[in-house]
């Protein structure tokens, strides 16, 4: 029998070719929320939260987010990736309804849990599904490009609702704009349907493997004992969560510079949305042209000088400073995962990597109630500056002590693959060659 075949001999492959036909288009459907450029102005004018509640709430979509990973990976193990996938959806168009009729803060806080539960199960049971469905018709090494055809399609949903999300919020409202979000999901759930649960081939061996625990335990050992991973795990943390607030802030102050909810109100929020693809797609290209650590290094200061230039300018022109944050968190996490999988072992890399994750979603914990506070006390330009003096020492510490691990270990660098044009291996080699930092053009930290 065929290796293609099912076990009534049917043959298979018709079924995980559509998978990774209706891959794209479910992700498409899943984010075009129109509600997103206005979920604050939502929250806080409509349903009357003020931002201390919302920091107040902040911490359950943190949590659930932090800690629920494993569980949630391990259900998807359990009972299958499309099926935990559906259940996300349903979640999600429940969170949607629920966030629409949400008039009081404890309905807000079972939102925002509703929120992470959704995002916490479909997160790796995506990929994962995908993946197997690869390889089922033998074409893993495709996983790439399509996963990467899928985040541009994701962007591209992403990008639509922003623009149009304050038009039709100028229309219909803000509550009705949220129920437009039940479309998309709605739509997602039924392409759901249409997918089929790949097979897995995985080598059973009889015995089980390390548990989450025991490879966490093996990974803060190693984190312990290598100042690289120690101190970059750190740094990332706080670089993301110096990025965060963005989220929090762009809307209100947008707001405070006289804008209505309308086209103009969220055409100004896509820009920093590109410039997040923007900066993913290009991140390996500034790894190549700058290094890694050079290009890592420098976004702290990058980070405070636009939280400072905000609150020096205080004027609509400042939109294009948040656009500097959307390029330094598209570019920051491909750049620090490449550096820590480069110098984790392969059997601890998933777990290290959910501890880069996890990380800044633990400095939020603290961090969003007394910045909710802070937001409803102080005026926004305050507020930028703040975010500045708090979050620039700190990261330039942990910067500092990064940066003079990476050039003790000295090891651990990119390597160029042969499919790099040679005009950039020549750029490499220049820059390299001019500081006599390297006698070979392939290390690019």
């Amino acid at each position: 029998m065929s290796s293609f075949s099912g076990l009534n001999g049917v043959d298979e492959r018709p079924r995980w070719r559509r998978n990774i036909r209706l891959y794209p288009l479910f992700y498409f459907c899943h984010d075009l929320q129109f509600w997103m450029p206005i979920w604050i102005i939502f929250a806080t004018e409509d349903v009357g939260l003020t931002f201390a509640q919302l920091g107040a709430i902040g911490p359950a979509f943190y949590v659930i987010m932090s800690f629920g990973q494993p569980p949630a990976g391990a259900i998807a193990d359990r009972f299958g990736r499309v099926r935990t996938m559906r259940v996300s959806v349903a979640i999600f168009l429940i969170f949607t309804i629920w966030f629409a009729l949400t008039n009081s803060f404890w309905m807000a806080g079972v939102a925002w849990a509703l929120w992470g539960l959704a995002n916490v199960l479909i997160t790796g049971s995506d990929s994962a599904f995908l993946h197997d469905s690869l390889q089922a018709l033998g074409r893993e090494r495709d996983f790439e490009r399509l996963a990467g055809r899928a985040f541009a399609v994701r962007s591209v949903a992403m990008v639509l609702a922003t623009i149009a999300g304050g038009v039709i919020a100028g229309l219909i409202g803000g509550q009705a704009t949220v129920l437009t979000g039940t479309i998309g999901i709605a739509l997602a759930l039924l392409i759901t349907l249409g997918f089929r649960e790949p097979p897995r081939h995985e080598q059973r061996s009889g015995q089980a493997g390390p548990s989450y625990l025991e490879l966490l335990k093996q990974t803060l050992r190693l984190a312990g004992r290598t100042p690289t991973i120690r101190y970059s795990l750190i740094f990332s943390a706080l670089l993301i969560a110096a990025l965060v607030p963005e989220f929090y802030l762009l809307q209100p102050f947008l707001r405070e510079q006289g804008l209505e909810v309308g086209w103009v109100f969220s055409t100004l929020q896509a820009p920093a949305r590109i410039a997040t693809v923007f900066a993913a797609v290009l991140a390996y290209w500034l790894a190549v042209r700058f290094g890694v650590v050079r290009t890592l290094a420098s976004m702290p200061f990058w980070v405070v000088l636009v939280y400072v230039g905000i609150a020096w300018l205080d004027h609509l022109g400042a939109i294009a400073l948040f656009v500097i944050l959307g390029l330094a968190r598209g570019a920051q996490m491909p750049l620090m995962e490449g550096y820590l999988n480069r110098r984790v072992p392969s059997h601890l890399r998933a777990t290290a990597l959910s501890l880069n994750h996890m990380g800044w979603a633990l400095i939020m914990l603290p961090f969003l109630p007394v910045f909710g506070s802070v937001v409803d006390a102080y005026p926004l330009p305050t507020v930028f500056l703040g975010l500045a003096v708090f979050y620039g020492p700190l990261l330039l510490i942990f910067m500092i002590l990064w940066v003079r691990a990476d050039r003790r270990e000295g090891s651990g660098g990119l390597r160029l693959p042969p499919a790099v044009p040679a005009l950039l291996r020549e750029v490499q080699w220049k820059r390299q060659h001019r500081s006599e930092e390297l006698p070979r053009p392939t290390h690019l930290d």
